[in-house]
């Protein structure tokens, strides 16, 4: 018998981690928002927020979900999540197609059901390990999270196997003699003031596929995604547990002083509710800011570089550095739920320069021609980053959490996060010097 509810419960683990997997699909937004932007017409702010939209389901619709989900447990969320999420990628396509509407508002509504839709399904798969898992629930939640974390990396290397590109037809080019050549130097003047690349012939590179891991610069690139990337979302990912710490610590709650009764009691349901409010406002504080720093970072690197031929390293540089401070404040500074939206602020504006950035530094240092299969695997350095992080955090918040109160409890994962933030922040340095004299 009880192997029998020891398979059930690992089926259902697994199962909730597979659902897990295939949750953050709008992650991928970046990957296909340019394709989108120019098929449709959009402007950079609309691009945006249709990508935004994505979040905003995921996110806002939290609390609601988190409540069906523990007052109506049911099968049925995820399978009516399934059919939402496609149906919400089914709209989209058929628009890019050109069989439905071309609406912005259509558009926005489309991937805020997605949202809502993997809301629901993560949070019924959370559900399902909170239920089954009793010990080394940090761990179990972190693989969840982490999983929730690589889905873009997954589907996009589905897509680069079964994805077939239709390659544009070729410009037919007239044959003409040297005269004829001679006489219309003029007007090919004017002609290659268009048809001249805005990068030189010898600083275009075109980079596919497997070939990145032969391009030092790409590892150098893909190692500092990992970094930024990981540190960035063992934060996101984890700052349920970091609130909660904090308010049920010693220091902001007075009631818990007692070792014995802060060990073995349970919180009152005012003290989760108010748990909860703090949580949806922290996983809030760090979509708004993700999203401007989306956003920002964009217009600002473009401003930059036509302008003043700024390299846009710089804003990974600083997305390094954002997350940076941002480690240093929520590990070893902030003792209190009062100031940790600080924290939550740097982090998730960092986060938002990170993947504003990227991809744009992938398609111009390795090309167009397979930049969705490239920027695919730059994203699973993120993601890979995320779960390395994530498990760390599991592990020793696991390890402290019968013996620790507030900071304490996790304050060790941020010594690794932190020092993780330097690296990257060294290797950053070292592409700028590296490619001084390049894009």
């Amino acid at each position: 018998m009880k192997s029998i509810k020891l398979s059930r419960k690992t089926l259902s683990f697994i199962s909730a981690l597979l659902i897990s997997s295939l949750c953050g699909t709008q992650y991928a937004f970046s990957v296909y928002s340019t394709s989108v932007a120019e098929r449709l017409g959009f402007s950079s702010v609309q691009i945006n927020t249709i990508g935004s939209s994505a979040n905003y389901g995921l996110f806002f619709f939290g609390p609601f979900f988190g409540y069906i989900v523990d007052t109506y447990p049911s099968r049925i969320i995820p399978m009516l999540a399934s059919i939402t999420i496609f149906t919400g990628y089914f709209c989209l396509a058929m628009t890019y197609q050109g069989y439905f509407p071309n609406s912005f508002l259509l558009c926005v509504f489309y991937l805020l059901l997605t949202g809502i839709a993997s809301c629901a399904a993560h949070l019924s798969s959370m559900g399902t390990i909170s239920t089954n898992i009793k010990s080394y629930r940090g761990i179990a939640f972190g693989a969840s999270m982490a999983l929730f974390a690589i889905t873009t990396g997954v589907f996009i290397f589905i897509g680069s196997i079964f994805l077939v590109r239709v390659p544009q037809e070729e410009s037919h080019e007239e044959i003409i003699s040297p005269s004829e050549e001679n006489s219309s130097t003029s007007s090919a003047s004017l002609n290659n003031e268009e048809r001249t690349p805005l990068l030189s012939r010898h600083e275009e590179s075109d980079v596919r596929g497997r070939e990145l891991f032969q391009n030092i610069d790409a590892m150098i690139l893909g190692l500092t995604l990992l970094l930024i990337g990981g540190v960035g979302l063992m934060y996101m990912n984890n700052v349920g547990a970091i609130v909660k710490s904090l308010y049920l610590s010693t220091s902001t709650h007075p009631l818990l002083i007692d070792e014995e009764y802060f060990s073995s009691s349970l919180p009152s349901d005012h003290d989760l509710n108010k748990i909860q409010e703090y949580q949806n406002f922290h996983v809030t504080l760090l979509s708004l800011f993700s999203c401007s720093g989306r956003i920002s970072v964009g217009l600002m690197s473009d401003l930059s570089k036509n302008m003043y031929n700024v390299r846009r390293l710089w804003f990974l540089l600083a997305a390094s550095l954002y997350i940076l401070i941002g480690q240093i404040l929520a590990g070893f500074m902030i003792k209190d739920l009062n100031h940790l939206w600080i924290s939550s602020t740097f982090i998730g504006f960092g986060y938002g320069h990170l993947f504003g950035i990227s991809p744009t530094i992938t398609n111009e240092w390795f090309g167009k021609i397979q930049f969705v299969l490239n920027w695919g695997i730059m994203a699973c350095f993120i993601s890979f980053g995320g779960q390395l992080f994530n498990l760390f955090f599991g592990y020793n918040f696991d390890k402290h959490k019968n013996d620790c109160s507030g900071l304490s409890c996790y304050n060790t994962a941020f010594y690794v996060s932190t020092i993780g933030s330097m690296i990257s922040l060294c290797v950053v340095s070292t592409l700028l010097f590296k490619r001084r004299n390049q894009i």
